[in-house]
């Protein structure tokens, strides 16, 4: 393919007129239209040579980063994974713009897509946020129902003071309890009753059990098997016979 008309080099260090088929007797103004000398190896009846574009790498690499980072951005998790990758292409393609000689619509390309893909993966994040935060409202906000009542088996509320009754009072309480149950084997053992006072104060039970035990009435429901399990190993323990 012929070049365009215009001054090039003949290859004689001198700018020489082309008319687009062949070197003109005209020289660029200023140069003399002496007898041309072509350089070693020059053909001077020969086209100009056209210059060959260079490929533009770095406009793919910022194009690939910028399509990457689109994808990325558009998932919550990766939000700002993809922001950085988006970041890298266009800084990259902003350098391949720049570059001569070389295509530049493929930087052109990675730079908006760049701001683009931020620009998708911001709404999909604020949508997926919105979409999600109905239920964590909801959960905050205060409502007018009432209380429901407690699971069948689940502790009544305490009436307890909180204050634990003294092992003399729980003796006391156990004795008069099998007294009215028609117990009445432990009555000649003076120990027994303050022993069996003493384990249960003692025990892990919580002080609204040991006033409710105290006080006649069932212990807490999530201490009832407890309950049994002290009462017991107090009679055991405070027993002279065993």
């Amino acid at each position: 393919m012929s070049m365009p008309a215009g001054w090039y080099d003949d290859g004689s260090g001198r700018q020489r007129w082309w008319d687009g088929a062949r070197w003109t007797d005209h020289f660029a103004p200023g140069q003399a239209a002496g007898p041309a000398v072509p350089a070693p190896g020059a053909a001077v009846t020969g086209a100009p040579l056209a210059t060959t574009p260079r490929s533009p790498v770095l406009g793919f690499v910022g194009l690939g980063l910028a399509a990457l980072g689109t994808v990325l951005a558009c998932i919550p998790l990766l939000f700002g994974i993809g922001v950085a990758v988006l970041l890298a292409g266009f800084v990259v393609s902003l350098i391949g713009l720049f570059m001569k000689g070389a295509a530049k619509w493929p930087s052109i390309v990675g730079l908006i897509l760049s701001v683009a893909g931020g620009a998708i993966g911001t709404i999909v994040l604020v949508v997926t946020l919105l979409v999600n935060a109905p239920g964590l409202i909801d959960s905050a906000l205060p409502t007018n129902n009432p209380p429901s009542a407690p699971a069948e088996g689940s502790d009544p509320p305490a009436d307890a003071s909180g204050n634990r009754p003294s092992p003399a009072e729980i003796g006391a309480a156990a004795q008069e309890i099998n007294r009215a149950n028609g117990l009445t084997t432990y009555d000649d053992m003076p120990d027994f009753y303050p022993c069996v006072g003493q384990y249960v104060y003692d025990s892990e039970l919580s002080d609204d059990s040991v006033e409710l035990l105290v006080a006649g009435a069932e212990p807490l429901a999530s201490e009832r098997e407890l309950a049994v399990q002290v009462i017991g190993d107090a009679t055991l323990t405070c027993d002279p016979q065993g």
